[in-house]
């Protein structure tokens, strides 16, 4: 049964591209990488089955299928080259390179494959996302993905009060993470929207979603989600109304928010010493700095990071016993593929926001300062940045899907602001021309009219 409701949604996928464009798998590939549809989990009833349809091996057709759509009926594509494309690409052999020195390729090989299809969409949204219009849509699916997730949560939490739903990959802190990045997206989208039900219904889906972070007992989604609203507070205009509502609404909300989650956030300032949890971070941190110390070029391999983990904890006198993955984007590459590939995810990180800020002032300079649907969009990528970097420092989540997408929308961006320079430059160019021609002419007429000039 659950294969045929999976396949029958890829079906959907393919009729959209045919009868509403190409561009539609692309935005059912977001939906698919997202939501995690292969992930093989334990699920406690139908409904989370059919999230995610466990046990369909969904990638590589789906992928396959819209790379193919994309080329054959696409009327157009265009791959312009900029300063991501060969940093995206060097990332990724960092990554390859790193497998081929692993003590176990065979997980290796699997993170390896994550990496390929993750370039793969960026490359993918470069190459089909042809204006600002389909940017727009492609947010759209960015922002929507997280929805379901949050609306389930909400549900095993709030109505069934049964087991806490931790997302298809079962890790609270990953899901958490994905929310803060979808958050800002869904809230330029209310500030863009045309008709007042598409603003209602953007600003309303926050509602599970902020829920979702809150109630998950991810403290990296709480210092994420907080930064990320404080950022937008910062950045908007006529956020005036949105103070007021945040000062009428904190005491009440804060008022029913439950002692456990309380304890959870406030513990976020001595975790490092007293929590489990926290400890076990700072021990995999060190045991991530004795990998690059003694394996600088390659790391562990990517997926090997806890393959000889006991060996190098010992050398740094932490417990052996104590296992725990790196929980930390720098020290998760520090130890999978040493200083190439740490080299290589911090341009793209630093990359990202610098690209974006240069854009935003190139747009604002061009529109005189008025805050147009460009200059949201490009609010909402730093956002999302933010959260992308402040939860990434307690999680692994190097190999971030709405980090590759958010790189893929800041380089069309570039593209398009370029074009737009090179179409004022043209108009100013023909202003000047045409207006030096007026006074040539008008400066030959005078000197007919002296009979200097004998006019032809």
């Amino acid at each position: 049964m659950l294969k045929l409701v999976g396949y029958g949604v890829l079906g959907v996928t393919v009729l959209l591209m045919f009868f509403r464009g190409a561009r539609w798998g692309l935005f059912g590939l977001v939906w698919y990488d997202h939501l995690r549809l292969n992930d093989q989990l334990e699920s406690d009833d139908g409904v989370g089955q059919l999230l995610y349809w466990e046990h369909i091996p969904f990638s590589l057709v789906l992928t396959a299928l819209v790379l193919g759509a994309l080329v054959l009926l696409a009327q157009r594509y265009r791959f312009t080259m900029d300063r991501f494309h060969w940093a995206v690409l060097v990332f990724f052999l960092t990554a390859l390179s790193s497998s081929l020195f692993a003590p176990c390729f065979g997980p290796a090989a699997g993170r390896v494959d994550d990496y390929f299809k993750c370039i793969l969409q960026y490359y993918v949204i470069c190459a089909f996302i042809r204006d600002e219009r389909e940017l727009r849509q492609l947010f759209w699916a960015e922002a929507s993905v997280m929805i379901p997730v949050a609306l389930y949560f909400c549900y095993t939490k709030f109505v069934r009060g049964g087991h806490l739903w931790e997302g298809a990959t079962g890790d609270r802190n990953e899901m958490s993470m994905a929310m803060v990045m979808a958050t800002p997206l869904l809230i330029i989208l209310g500030f863009t929207a045309k008709t007042r039900l598409t603003r209602t219904l953007s600003w309303g889906a926050i509602v599970p979603m902020a829920l979702t972070v809150l109630f998950d007992g991810s403290r990296g989604g709480m210092l994420g989600l907080g930064a990320v609203l404080s950022y937008l507070l910062f950045r908007l205009r006529n956020k005036r109304w949105l103070i007021v509502v945040a000062l009428c609404f904190l005491p009440v909300g804060g008022y029913f928010v439950p002692p456990e989650v309380v304890a959870r956030f406030t513990s976020i300032g001595t975790a490092a010493q007293t929590d489990p949890s926290a400890m076990g971070r700072v021990h995999a941190w060190a045991v991530a700095r004795e990998i690059l110390r003694n394996r600088p070029l390659t790391g562990m391999g990517v997926g090997n990071f806890l393959v000889d983990f006991k060996y190098y904890a010992r050398a740094v006198g932490n417990d052996p016993e104590d296992v725990h993955v790196a929980h930390s984007s720098f020290y998760q590459i520090m130890g999978d593929q040493g200083y190439p590939g740490l080299f290589a995810w911090f341009y793209l990180v630093a990359m990202l926001w610098l690209v974006a800020s240069w854009v935003e002032l190139r747009a604002a300079r061009m529109d005189h300062g008025t805050w147009t649907e460009t200059r949201y969009f490009l609010v909402a990528v730093k956002s999302a940045w933010i959260g992308y970097v402040l939860c990434g420092a307690f999680l692994s989540q190097d190999l971030n899907d709405y980090f590759f997408h958010l790189l893929a929308i800041t380089s069309r961006y570039a593209v398009f602001m370029d074009r737009r320079e090179d179409v004022v430059r043209g108009a100013r160019a023909r202003a000047e021309i045409a207006a030096r021609k007026a006074a040539y002419d008008k400066r030959m007429r005078e000197l007919a009219a002296q009979g200097i000039i004998v006019p032809a």
